[in-house]
């Protein structure tokens, strides 16, 4: 027998728990039993490991110890089939964090109230994080324009676009762009917990722990550089920083395309809004289809503004994290959108994926 090749350990306040990554099958491991299962990575029989380790019993006591293991697919026996799991691929981070977030526990009804009754004198005690991100520096506050089309045209000619025109974009555009998308449309308030911001997007229990910083490229009336959206105040906050073209790049997978854009927007997370209210790992998947909802709203938003939208999952964290100054901990880059103006002659024609890239982008 030997270990599980996808098996992932961790430990809890009570005992150690071994994780198989491509089934998400949980089992209790004893303290004692750790050395044993982490050093049996090749085919090894009991009587060897008896033999090696007269503590663990007679080779007799070792089979059955073995046996029980791989019952629980902790140890993998010779001569079981081999097994293709469709998780094989992604093991073990994003296996761990797909079981590791399934099947969240809800409230019933009579518990909701009770749940409530617990978040208020929670609040009382640690009050909920600002709904949104006050940032210090030089302000610009941003004009508007009209978005006009139907929801119907819009959502038929959403593309996502790789090639840009010349122009560049006008700040009313971009202005309303961070509006549509990203502002605090009005403000609504929970009894004895606080106020919550209401964007055109959903967040799960209206946490909204997503802050967007704008990279300016091509703006009129902007120069370049790193600004915070300011999601309350509805303007943009000076970061004071730069990001050149190499960064960038770098940052970006090296799809140099999107540097032609005018502008690139950075979400990052601010985990302890939603933490705040769910202390529980499956509000991570909200934050995460939260952040695909603004996505979604952006690039549909930059579509009926006759504008060239794009998303991108293809970039490092840490090289972003860097550029806006946050810390990829409390606060971390979680997605890229962009948007540029639209080339001429080239309405129907945004541009192909680069073949490397598309195992990333689909």
């Amino acid at each position: 027998m030997k270990r599980s090749p996808a098996l992932v350990l961790y430990w809890t306040p009570k005992s150690t728990v071994a994780l198989d990554s491509q089934t998400g099958r949980r089992t209790p491991l004893a303290h004692e039993l750790v050395p044993y299962v982490v050093a049996l990575t090749e085919w090894t029989s009991p009587a060897d490991v008896a033999s090696r380790h007269p503590d663990l019993g007679a080779a007799g006591d070792v089979e059955a110890l073995f046996e029980g293991l791989a019952q629980r697919g902790i140890f993998q026996r010779e001569d079981d089939a081999p097994s293709a799991s469709p998780w094989a691929d992604w093991s073990p981070e994003a296996a761990f964090f797909h079981f590791g977030t399934r099947d969240g526990r809800y409230a019933k009804h009579p518990e909701s109230d009770a749940y409530d009754v617990t978040l208020r004198a929670k609040a009382r005690q640690v009050p909920q994080p600002a709904p949104t991100k006050l940032m210090s520096g030089p302000t610009l506050d941003l004009p508007t324009c009209a978005v006009q089309g139907s929801l119907a045209d819009t959502l038929a000619t959403r593309r996502t676009w790789r090639r840009f025109g010349r122009r560049a974009l006008p700040l009313p555009a971009l202005a309303t762009l961070l509006h549509e998308t990203f502002a605090v449309q009005r403000w609504g308030m929970v009894p004895g917990q606080g106020r919550v911001a209401l964007k055109t997007s959903p967040s799960g229990g209206a946490r909204h722990a997503i802050e967007a910083y704008v990279i300016t490229l091509r703006v009129d009336g902007l120069k370049n550089g790193v600004f915070h959206y300011d999601a309350a105040r509805k303007c943009l906050v000076d970061r004071q920083r730069v990001a050149t073209p190499g960064q960038l790049a770098a940052a970006l997978a090296h799809q140099r395309y999107f540097l032609r854009a005018a502008a690139l927007v950075v979400m990052t997370a601010v985990f302890a809004r939603a933490m705040w209210r769910y202390p529980y790992s499956r509000a991570y998947r909200s934050i995460l289809t939260e952040t695909g909802h603004l996505g979604q709203t952006f690039c549909l938003a930059a579509t009926a503004l006759q504008l060239a939208p794009f998303c991108t999952m293809a970039f490092r964290e840490t090289d972003l994290e860097m550029l806006l100054g946050v810390d990829g901990i409390n606060e971390s880059a979680m997605y890229v959108v962009g948007v540029g103006t639209r080339p001429a002659g080239n309405v129907e024609q945004p541009g192909r994926i680069p073949q490397r890239l598309r195992h990333a982008e689909r």
